[in-house]
C-alpha cells in the first residue's frame, strides 16, 4: 500500500518527488487532504506546517542565498497585518536574493532580486529587518494598516517579537529611501507607543483626524480595595474620561463581560466617566463624539478652564474624513 496523507508527520513540508517515490498516488496530492505551500512542496491540510517551517523550506528550495522578506518576515515578527497580507489570507512567501537571473513569481512563492539588505535572525530564520519588511509592503497597505503595523512594532505589550522604540522607528523611517519610504514616514509620524490592539490604533487615529486632544494610551488605574491593575484603552486622566473599545468578545465571552463590569465599577468609584465604543462608532463617529463632548462639558463645570473648553475640541464632527479599514 502506498503512502497516504495520514501517514505523514504533522506540521512538516514534503517535496513532491519524495512523496511520489514513496508510493503516494497523485490523486492524494490533488485531494483536500494535502495543501501545496510552495512549488512542488506539500503539507497535510489537517496538520499544516507553520509559516516558519514553510519559509525555511522556501529558502532551501531556491537553492541560492536568500532572506525572508516582505509580508512573510512581517508576519514572523508578529506585526499586526490585515488578513489579506497574512498566510491565512492567501499571502505568498516572499524572499529577497541577490543571486539568480530573474525575479520569480508563482501562486505560492515570490522571489525578489535586490542588493543584499541588512538582516537579523529570529526563530532560526534569517530575515530582513522589521522596518525593511514594512517598507517593502507599504504600497500594499492603507495608511491606517501601516500605522497599525508600526504601533505593534513599538508596543510594550502584545506587540512583535522584536520591539523597536518609536523614536528609533521615526529616525530610520526618516532616513529610508526608495519605494515605500514616503508611506513609512507618514505612518511613523502617526504611530503611538503603548497601543495594544488594531482597534486602539483606529481610535487614536480617529481622534487625531478630527482634531481632538491626544489621549494617554492604556492608562493604568489601580483598584485601591484589591490592588488589581486595570488599563484604560484611551484616557484623558486630567478629566477622568475613559474611552473603552468593546469588540465582539466583550459582549459574548462571559469572562470578558464579567471583567468589564468589575473594571467599570472600579472606574466609576474612582470618579471616571466611561465611554464605550463599538465598531460602528469608528465608521460613523457622530454619536461617539456627542458622548465625548457631553463628558468633557460636564467635567469642565467642575474643573479649571483650559485650552479645550466646551463646544470647541469636542464638538460633533460636521463631516467625516476617510477612515481607512483594517483587519
Amino acid at each position: 500500500m502506498g503512502l497516504r496523507p495520514e501517514d505523514l508527520e504533522r506540521g512538516e513540508v514534503y517535496r513532491r518527488e519524495w512523496l511520489l517515490e514513496r508510493g503516494m498516488h497523485r490523486r492524494h496530492l490533488s485531494s483536500p487532504a494535502m495543501t501545496r505551500v510552495l512549488p512542488t512542496c506539500y503539507t497535510r491540510t489537517d496538520y499544516p506546517a507553520d509559516l516558519r517551517r514553510v519559509a525555511v523550506e522556501a529558502q532551501d528550495l531556491l537553492g541560492c542565498p536568500s532572506v525572508v522578506a516582505g509580508v512573510t518576515a512581517a508576519e514572523l515578527f508578529g506585526v499586526r497585518l490585515p488578513r489579506r497580507a497574512r498566510r491565512e489570507g492567501g499571502a505568498r512567501v516572499h524572499l529577497d536574493t541577490s543571486g539568480g537571473s530573474s525575479p520569480r513569481r508563482t501562486e505560492t512563492l515570490v522571489v525578489h532580486r535586490c542588493a543584499p539588505p541588512p538582516t537579523i535572525r529570529l526563530h532560526g530564520v534569517t530575515m530582513v529587518e522589521p522596518l525593511t519588511a514594512l517598507q517593502e509592503i507599504a504600497g500594499r497597505l492603507t495608511l491606517d494598516e501601516l500605522v497599525i503595523a508600526i504601533d505593534s512594532l513599538v508596543a510594550d505589550r502584545f506587540g512583535t517579537a522584536w520591539r523597536i522604540p518609536l523614536t528609533e522607528v521615526r529616525e530610520q523611517a526618516g532616513a529610508a529611501r526608495g519605494r515605500g519610504a514616503k508611506q513609512l514616514r507618514e505612518a511613523a509620524a502617526l504611530a503611538r507607543e503603548r497601543v495594544w490592539s488594531p482597534r486602539e490604533t483606529q481610535m487614536h487615529l480617529l481622534l487625531r483626524r478630527y482634531g481632538r486632544p491626544v489621549t494617554v494610551m492604556n492608562h493604568e488605574v489601580v483598584d485601591p480595595a484589591t490592588g488589581i491593575v486595570y488599563y484604560i484603552d484611551l484616557a484623558y486622566p486630567e478629566r477622568r474620561i475613559a474611552i473603552e473599545y468593546d469588540g465582539a468578545e466583550h459582549l459574548t465571552a462571559p469572562d470578558r463581560v464579567s471583567q468589564d463590569h468589575r473594571k467599570s465599577a472600579v472606574l466609576a468609584a474612582e470618579g471616571w466617566t466611561v465611554i464605550r465604543v463599538y465598531s460602528e462608532d469608528i465608521h460613523e463617529p457622530t454619536d461617539f463624539f456627542a458622548r465625548l463632548e457631553h463628558a468633557w462639558v460636564t467635567e469642565t463645570t467642575t474643573s479649571p478652564p483650559d485650552s479645550y473648553g466646551p463646544g470647541s475640541a469636542f464638538a460633533a464632527p460636521a463631516a467625516a474624513g476617510s477612515i481607512g479599514s483594517a483587519a
